[in-house]
């Protein structure tokens, strides 16, 4: 008996001092989440009683993918912290969806449905077995009479059709069963995939003078989540301003679900790195081809020879273009916090949160491009959006309550005027015909002159004045043998150096202008050229 009295103390004393090894867990609330282009800043905060001397604080239940050199920790309290520690715990894991508990018991009831179809078909199979087998009355038994026989088939009869209705009702049963059973199949599995996972945690050393109680806030950084920004554009008519929503897609797959936390988004990237890259000695060397043999009995370089000299040219266009470096840097980072909390589960789902709303001043311009299209393209231009800190991204358009498509805000590039289409517009017409009487081809000696000219018209249906942008152009020679010359520029605004023309037309409501150009080709008879 003394024995087994001196034993507990001791086991107790044991598990005591495991306890007390492994730290005090100390659970934490998820309270802000700064979301950068790629990656999120997660923020935390505890409080927890702390006993006089040295201490082990271990926070549970943190995200698996942690980025341990970003972890900071501080606290409130009269306590000193020591060492902050990150592990990884494969016990224990991240909580389960309630959504997926939903359809796993789905899944079991479906699973018993399924079960009692196939039985009950199986009771309408032998049924329909034991009528067939005892369906010869005849041979069986003298002395039926013809009555009795007839009776006994119409009882087959009319129980083998109540036999098959009743086997075609459980086969459709089960058909709609297994396909529900698919579809659920295919969502648990989906579920599954961002189901339980290891979670992190944080061990703190700290060491009080007196019994405290503390505070403590852990900020971290985790790479499975992003946002990217998107746009709804929408104008309510032609001389009316544009109404610009800007929004974010928020994904987390991070583990842990944000439930109602501080939001906040920024347009920096951490995982690009902050280190600028450095030039390299750039070196230019010269090349000299190797002669091309072209006489019968002259010999050819061996296979082995060409290939060094075609591995030597790829070198020496590589050394020619420098080093290849794709870097993409902001000048400042812009963070939009949102005003309310907002939730965003760890389901790596999209999640559209509004940013912010703008009205800005437009003007809007029909423009045609009649050689690729014959229809005109409503455009809105606006300015002064340079100091709303957006970013580029995808936008959906509206205009005048419908759906146009989608476009692209493009802020890469320096410029003061946005531009995107609104859709084509019906009741601009454009007509592109080519002139009959200037198709004229004269061969003057080994030279041909081809003049070719082309006719525009357009029409404008609509009751309101129109400003149009017309597009146009003649081709441009690459070769000195084949000569163009524009006859005739329809009174079109010139770039040479692309070939464009452009008209810029006020049209009235319902007027029609027509207008148009010319050129002509010299080029050697006896070469093919495209000539419209």
């Amino acid at each position: 008996m003394q024995l087994r009295h001196l034993l507990i103390p001791a086991l107790f004393a044991t598990l005591t001092a495991t306890a007390a090894d492994n730290g005090k867990n100390v659970p934490s609330t998820l309270s802000s989440a700064k979301v950068f282009l790629q990656g999120a800043q997660l923020t935390r905060t505890a409080s927890a009683s702390i006993a006089a001397g040295a201490n082990t604080i271990v926070f549970t239940g943190l995200s698996q993918n942690l980025d341990p050199q970003s972890l900071q920790v501080t606290g409130k309290g009269g306590y000193t912290i020591l060492s902050v520690n990150h592990r990884i715990n494969y016990l224990s894991e991240s909580p389960k969806k309630k959504e997926l508990d939903e359809l796993e018991a789905r899944m079991k009831k479906m699973d018993r449905d399924i079960a009692n179809e196939n039985a009950m078909l199986a009771v309408w199979n032998n049924e329909e077995q034991l009528l067939i087998k005892n369906s010869s009355v005849g041979g069986q038994q003298n002395g039926v009479t013809l009555s009795q026989l007839t009776a006994v088939n119409d009882y087959i009869r009319e129980r083998l059709r109540a036999v098959k209705a009743g086997q075609l009702a459980q086969q459709q049963k089960l058909a709609d069963l297994q396909e529900d059973n698919i579809k659920l199949q295919l969502q648990i599995s989906q579920l599954q995939a961002l189901g339980q996972r290891p979670t992190s945690e944080v061990v703190v050393e700290i060491s009080s003078p007196a019994a405290v109680s503390a505070s403590f806030t852990l900020t971290y950084f985790v790479n499975r989540a992003a946002w990217r920004p998107a746009y709804d554009l929408r104008a309510s008519g032609t001389g009316k301003p544009i109404d610009l929503l800007m929004k974010a897609a928020l994904t987390n797959n991070t583990g842990e679900d944000w439930d109602r936390v501080e939001l906040s988004l920024s347009s920096g990237n951490p995982t690009l790195g902050g280190v600028m890259p450095a030039l390299q000695p750039w070196t230019l060397f010269t090349w000299r081809p190797e002669p091309v043999y072209r006489n019968a009995g002259a010999a050819a370089p061996s296979m082995a020879k060409n290939s060094e000299a075609l591995s030597e040219t790829a070198g020496m266009a590589d050394a020619l273009r420098g080093p290849v470096v794709n870097v993409s840097q902001q000048a400042t980072t812009v963070e939009y916090a949102i005003a309310t909390p907002f939730s965003v589960p760890s389901d790596g789902q999209p999640h559209t949160v509004a940013v912010q709303e703008h009205t800005l001043p437009a003007t809007y311009t029909w423009i045609a491009t009649p050689k690729l299209d014959k229809d005109a393209f409503l455009y809105a231009r606006t300015t002064g959006w340079e100091d709303l800190n957006l970013l580029s991204g995808e936008a959906n358009v509206f205009f005048e309550g419908t759906y146009v498509g989608k476009s692209q805000l493009d802020l890469s590039v320096p410029k003061d005027t946005l531009e995107f289409s609104l859709g084509r517009d019906k009741g601009v017409v454009v007509e592109r015909v080519k002139r009959k009487s200037t198709n004229e081809k004269a061969v003057i000696g080994g030279k041909r002159t081809v003049t070719i000219g082309w006719d525009i018209t357009v029409r404008n249906t609509k009751g309101t004045a129109v400003n149009l942008e017309l597009r146009d152009q003649y081709p441009l020679s690459p070769q000195s043998e084949i000569e163009v010359k524009l006859t005739d520029d329809g009174g079109a605004a010139l770039d040479k150096d692309t070939g464009m023309l452009t008209w810029k037309l006020n049209l009235a409501p319902k007027e029609t202008k027509k207008l148009g150009f010319a050129y002509s080709v010299k080029y050697p008879k006896d070469l093919p050229v495209v000539l419209e």
